[in-house]
Parts: structure tokens; sequence; C-alpha cells
């Protein structure tokens, strides 16, 4: 947890007794998948929270319209239906984001991990093709190609 909230690598090297270099591979080669991981998670139940919100609205929407249509305020549920249309409207958007499709991640694959290390291992005698080949594929991993 201590780097997923970016703690110093140097405070966290001296608490457990590793190397900051050990932390630093470690954070870059295998925290950008659990990050994504968790930032979906996150967005998932904030779009749930939205949900749950919406459903409310939509439900005093639906007794408002009742109410104006029982005291014959036509004027008035006329604007409630389109109310509970855009209520509508919101809550299958925020259902599309609810909705988890399987994703295909290229980082968590055996034949991704086996070939990666085959990579860095070939690398080791060249430390400045090894940096630049892990910075080149994180980048890759956090979506830039730049």
């Amino acid at each position: 947890m201590a780097l997923v909230h970016r703690e110093p690598y140097r405070h966290i090297a001296s608490r457990h007794g590793v190397s900051t270099g050990a932390l630093q591979r470690h954070s870059r080669e295998h925290l950008p998948a659990l990050l994504v991981k968790a930032y979906e998670a996150i967005e998932r139940d904030d779009a749930e929270d939205l949900a749950g919100e919406v459903i409310k609205v939509k439900e005093d929407v639906h007794r408002l319209k009742e109410r104006a249509e029982e005291e014959g305020d036509v004027r008035v549920a006329l604007l409630a239906c389109d109310k509970a249309l855009k209520a509508l409207e919101l809550q299958a958007k925020i259902e599309q984001l609810i909705q988890t499709t399987p994703t295909f991640n290229i980082h968590l694959t055996t034949e991704w991990i086996e070939l990666r290390t085959a990579i860095i291992k070939v690398l080791e005698p060249y430390p400045e093709a090894r940096e630049s080949f892990l910075k080149a594929i994180t980048r890759v991993g956090n979506g830039s190609t730049g």
C-alpha cells in the first residue's frame, strides 16, 4: 500500500530492509496493472452509487408526475414526463459504465510475463538498454507511446 500511496522509496526501503532499486523495479513491473484494476473498481463503485441516486430521483419524478395527473395539472405532468425520460437516459448511461465486460490485459498473460522476463535477462549485460526497455514497456502499459 505504501507504494500505491506514493510514500518515498527510502522510507519503505528502510522499514522493510530492501533496496530502493528493488522497490522501483517492483513498482514499475507490477503496480500499473494493480492501479488499473483499483481505478476500475473505484469507477464501478462510483457508478453504482450514482445509479442508486438516479433511481431515487426517478422515483420522486414518477411520484410527482402521478400527483400532477391526479390534480389534473397536465402542464406539470408533461414536464414530469420529460424529467422522467431524462432520468431514464441518465440511468442507461450509468448502467453502461457499471457493466463489466471482460478486458484483455496483455501485461497479465503468462506469455507476456515469460517474454518480458526473457528479454530482461538477455539485456542484463546491457543496463542502459535494459532500463530503456523497461521504461518503454511501462509507457506503453500506461497508454502513452511517447
